[in-house]
């Protein structure tokens, strides 16, 4: 099956305005508008003139993959708080939007030490229930999204180019195709065919923080890619996590300024689950919340008020998992 992307929207994807894109398109009618609207309502609706050029001569595209235009009923809502949200974003693989997700970013340059600390984190989002969102770089990028592949979780990433340009490099094919064969998805906001650009990356990273309910820096110098996805979390009033690594070394100074800056320091996993409880608000992350002890079955149904079969249910889905154990007494606790 292909999916035809009208041309005004593949070329409102590119376009590299720091303007909110809804703007000039509720001022244009919004998709009625947008396609059928000549230049000068287009310059009056608040289009730039350059940009007008490229949607009056912009031809329609084909799309293996589905994608969502900004206002349609199907465009992820965690990507509305973004100041300008993409115009159009296509997928390949599952739907996006409908899990937590926590992201775990980093240098692509890293040390054996930080894509070990990935490769847990990204395992640890499986455990905790929800999507790993990372980016499908090399270093701690790849390295988390294959712990939470390991672990048997899903993994959503955000890419630099769009879904049919070729990942460069084998190892960065057969991740893609690893990340949907496990039910996971690609994500791009470019159409199916632009390369990547020095441009497209910082873009992308926007989007890899308003997926994600927390991101956690494992590492980054002070100016990087990891740091503008800290700082876009930022934005969005979401939450963000550093990983602590030596004073000295370049690789660590991003995540040693945000935790000066009051971040929370992830000095071992359980602080990770610890903050998951404090911003999930999913079954899951209040089941985990409701563990601040262990306790029994009936007494964590209360605490839900939910019915007892519901709640074994979830407990036994995060047991298997391994974000809870159960105790010789029959009571639940974290792991």
């Amino acid at each position: 099956m292909s999916y035809v992307i009208p041309g005004r929207w593949a070329a409102l994807a590119r376009s590299t305005d720091a303007v909110d894109p809804r703007v000039p398109l509720d001022n244009i009618g919004g998709e009625a508008g947008l396609l059928s609207a000549g230049g000068a309502e287009l310059v009056a609706a608040g289009f730039r003139p350059k940009l007008v050029e490229q949607l009056l001569s912009a031809r329609d595209e084909v799309s293996p993959d589905p994608f969502y235009t900004l206002g349609s009923p199907l465009y992820p809502e965690s990507l509305l708080g973004l100041a300008q949200p993409p115009a159009l974003i296509c997928v390949r693989g599952a739907k996006v939007g409908d899990r937590t997700g926590l992201a775990v970013v980093g240098a692509r340059a890293c040390t054996p030490y930080g894509r070990l600390v990935a490769r847990r984190l990204g395992a640890q989002a499986a455990n905790l229930g929800g999507a790993l969102v990372s980016g499908a770089a090399r270093g701690i990028d790849e390295s988390a999204h294959r712990g939470a592949l390991e672990a048997g979780g899903v993994t959503i990433a955000i890419l630099g180019q769009g879904l049919c340009s070729r990942a460069s490099g084998p190892e960065a094919r057969r991740l893609h195709e690893d990340i949907l064969n496990g039910g996971g998805s690609l994500v791009s906001e470019l159409p199916p065919r632009d390369p990547p650009t020095k441009y497209t990356f910082p873009r992308r990273n926007r989007l890899i923080a308003a997926l994600a309910r927390a991101t956690v820096v494992v590492e980054a110098s002070l100016q990087s890619g990891a740091m503008h996805t800290a700082k876009a979390a930022r934005d969005l009033s979401r939450e963000v996590w550093a990983v602590p690594g030596r004073i000295d070394a370049p690789a660590s100074a991003g995540c040693l300024l945000l935790i000066a800056e009051g971040c929370l320091c992830v000095r071992e996993l359980v602080e990770v689950t610890a903050g998951w409880r404090r911003v999930g608000n999913d079954p899951a992350s209040r089941l985990l919340m409701a563990l601040d002890a262990p306790r029994g079955l009936g007494e964590i149904a209360a605490r839900l008020e939910a019915p007892l079969r519901e709640v074994l249910g979830l407990l036994t889905k995060l047991e298997l998992t391994g974000a809870v154990v159960r105790l010789p007494d029959q009571r639940y606790a974290l792991s």
